[in-house]
């Protein structure tokens, strides 16, 4: 500790010389001292130079330096891979026994000379070896990696002590997703190298969603490995019954097999789908030969009907555009051959309705009247004085007969849904649209998708927009030749996928209902086994502003009938639940509130799919631990080598302890007591100078 100054040392010398100069001029100027005597003057001079000397110190800004050293251990980080694939090979008690044992004992052969921490990792990670069980369902390298870096980062990180068998199948590779931390990596290789005798389903892909009535695909990828000539049975099952069955023979030491299997959806809500493959002798494990997923089938896909006042390569564009959508059914029609009722549409699209020669005059009043959500597309049949009396916030004055070609180019600011990067720039390149030619006014309520643009001169005139009478939605595509952009779309990506994504876009918004209902509930489909069920819930007033101070309960059954209650709690300004993780199989669920003494529900369905990328591959990756550890000046070791750690580790003469040197600046003004000694100090001398009969 030491004092400093802001000024130079040498004027503490003028502050000493103030505080001779004001006591020699209290107490000294008589030189007899008639009025206190020699021996008083004396000490009242020495009182009065003091106090005054400390103020005048205190002039200079003095600063307390104040230095700490402080000693961190070499931190040894050990990491055990948690996940499934370590248990799955046969030696589940050697390594749940007599390897953790070893492994802990490191911390203890280290002794007080380093910090020990310990981590388990899978899906997540965990600190400490305790719950170590190798049952995580996923290896995730890039969550230890990133947890590591947080919390050790500019720290004396000694070393990183990691055990694995090298395979991951959640993140990034970890030769590229590591973050290096400046410390050697030294690995244990787990598990085996070796290829056994297997046969296992690698993966199954099929849609979460169909629709009613409907076929859907199942893609199927069955593996055998040294199960040359060997023939199996696969079959799938739902609801008990088996509803595909095919034999496969495998080829060579490693086969695999496609299948794609077709299933209609005959029933509505989740259904659980079981696919099995047949053993072989001397398999390594058939864990890894089923495998459940479920399907929600819906019956609510919504219609969508174009009605057009002739043939049009138009209507054929977007009937296949928004077919393309299995959430949509289409029906085509021309107006003059309709005789279907409005209401049963979802969306009704207009392709030059109302027409120059009379028709759909009364089909449109009667979808806008109905409350119907509609789609026009302008043309040369266009009738606009009928369409102008509509009143749908568009207008065309002045039309002449005539039409002009104007590019599209998307318009800043739109908000009503969002746009990627590829449509973005499909928009910007498509070819023009034949507008009529005539006046254009939008109300102020209208938003503008795609804009009108003339060479490179933005119009700020609408091609494509929206707006609302009432709660009814109503869309405008200003000219003809969709078509045009369908062919420009697959001439740029070699696919409709574009063009078709941002016709749906489009109907999305427009066909969509809106949710008027008090209370909605929340949450995924489907949940993977390892991960917690969430649920966010929303409750209104009347007037639709939020209820934050209901009490929300919900009951979670499952496909044997046994119930789980819950309660949700006010987070962030919503209601939300975290139920935990359940068991594989169908859940339903009910959520109940009361609120203005009203009851309100709301029900549904979810699932949890099973998780078995685990055991899909039980081959051991020592390649990879051999590579993390060279490329970070480690070492690998063998299972049987854990009890060499603690030995490398001393033997290395960069991992040692580090101090660090903390200085530390204060105010001295800011210590009080030595206020308080100033203090005394007047004190003192008032009080001797009183007893002296002075003031």
């Amino acid at each position: 500790m030491s004092i400093i100054t802001e000024y130079p040392i040498w004027f503490i010398t003028l502050c000493m010389l103030a505080g001779l100069v004001y006591a020699g001029a209290l107490y000294f100027r008589d030189k007899f001292n008639r009025t206190y005597g020699s021996r008083l003057a004396g000490l009242l001079g020495a009182l009065r130079f003091s106090a005054i000397t400390v103020l005048c110190f205190f002039l200079l800004k003095p600063l307390i330096k104040t230095i700490d050293r402080e000693v961190e251990k070499p931190i040894i980080v050990i990491a055990q891979d948690n996940s499934e694939s370590i248990g799955a090979t046969g030696k589940t008690e050697y390594y749940k026994n007599e390897y953790l044992a070893k492994l802990r004992k490191v911390k203890e052969q280290l002794g007080d000379d380093y910090e020990v921490v310990e981590y388990a990792f899978g899906h997540q990670v965990s600190e400490g070896l305790d719950s170590i069980s190798f049952n995580e369902k996923q290896t995730d390298f890039t969550a230890l990696f990133r947890t590591l870096a947080n919390n050790y980062s500019g720290r004396n990180l000694g070393a990183l002590v990691l055990a694995s068998d090298g395979i991951y199948n959640k993140g990034s590779n970890p030769l590229y997703g590591y973050q290096k931390l400046n410390a050697p990596v030294y690995t244990i290789a787990l598990g085996d190298t070796t290829v056994y005798r297997d046969v296992l389903i690698r993966e199954v892909n099929a849609n979460r969603l169909a629709y009613l009535n409907n076929r859907f695909p199942i893609a199927v990828t069955i593996e055998g490995r040294k199960t040359a000539g060997e023939t199996v049975n696969v079959t799938l099952s739902t609801k008990g019954n088996v509803v595909f069955s095919e034999s496969i023979t495998f080829s060579g030491d490693r086969s695999f097999k496609n299948l794609e299997i077709f299933q209609e959806a005959t029933s509505i809500g989740l259904q659980k789908y079981t696919l099995q493959v047949t053993s072989v002798s001397n398999e390594l494990t058939i864990l890894n030969n089923r495998k459940d997923f479920f399907i929600d089938v819906l019956d609510s896909r919504q219609k969508v009907l174009l009605l057009a006042a002739s043939p049009h390569p138009d209507v054929n564009a977007l009937r296949e555009a928004i077919s393309n959508n299995d959430a949509y059914s289409v029906d085509t029609k021309l107006a003059s051959n309709f005789s279907g009722n409005l209401s049963e549409y979802n969306l009704v699209i207009f392709h030059q309705l109302p027409s120059m020669n009379g028709q759909g005059s009364t089909l449109v009043k009667n979808a806008l009247n109905g409350g119907i959500n509609s789609l026009f597309i302008w043309g040369a049949n266009t009738d606009f004085r009928t369409f102008n009396e509509l009143n749908t916030g568009f207008a065309l004055n002045d039309y002449r007969t005539t039409s002009t070609e104007v590019y599209s180019s998307l318009m800043e600011g739109f908000t009503l849904f969002q746009t990627d990067e590829v449509t973005e720039g499909l928009i910007q390149n498509l070819p023009p649209l034949s507008i009529p030619f005539g006046s254009f006014s939008n109300s102020n309520g209208a938003s503008i998708f795609v804009q009108q643009r003339v060479g490179q001169i933005l119009t700020g005139k609408p091609l494509i927009a929206f707006n609302r009478i009432n709660e009814t939605k109503v869309g405008l595509i200003a000219g003809e030749g969709v078509w045009r952009w369908r062919i420009s779309a697959f001439r740029q990506f070699e696919s409709h996928e574009n063009f078709d994504a941002l016709i749906t876009k489009m109907v999305q918004y427009l066909a969509a209902k809106e949710d008027k209902s008090l209370f909605r509930v929340t949450g995924a489909g489907d949940f993977a086994e390892n991960e917690a069920i969430v649920f966010n819930a929303e409750l209104y007033n009347a007037s639709y502003e939020p209820i934050l101070d209901k009490e929300i309960k919900m009951s979670i059954t499952d496909e044997t009938g046994k119930e789980f209650s819950f309660a949700f709690s006010t987070t962030d300004g919503r209601y939300k639940l975290n139920a935990g993780s359940l068991p594989v199989g169908n859940y339903r669920y009910l959520a109940t509130t009361v609120s203005e003494g009203l009851t309100l529900k709301e029900n549904g369905e979810f699932s949890v799919s099973p998780l078995q990328a685990e055991l899909t591959n039980l081959v051991a990756d020592h390649r990879m631990l051999q590579q993390l550890a060279n490329e970070n000046d480690g070492q690998l070791l063998s299972e049987n080598e854990v009890d060499k750690i603690a030995d490398i580790i001393r033997a290395r003469k960069d991992i040692i302890s580090v101090s660090y040197e903390n200085k530390q600046l204060d105010d001295l003004i800011n210590f009080h007591w030595l206020l308080l000694i100033v203090l005394l100090l007047l004190s003192a001398e008032w009080l001797l100078r009183k007893r002296a009969g002075t003031y």
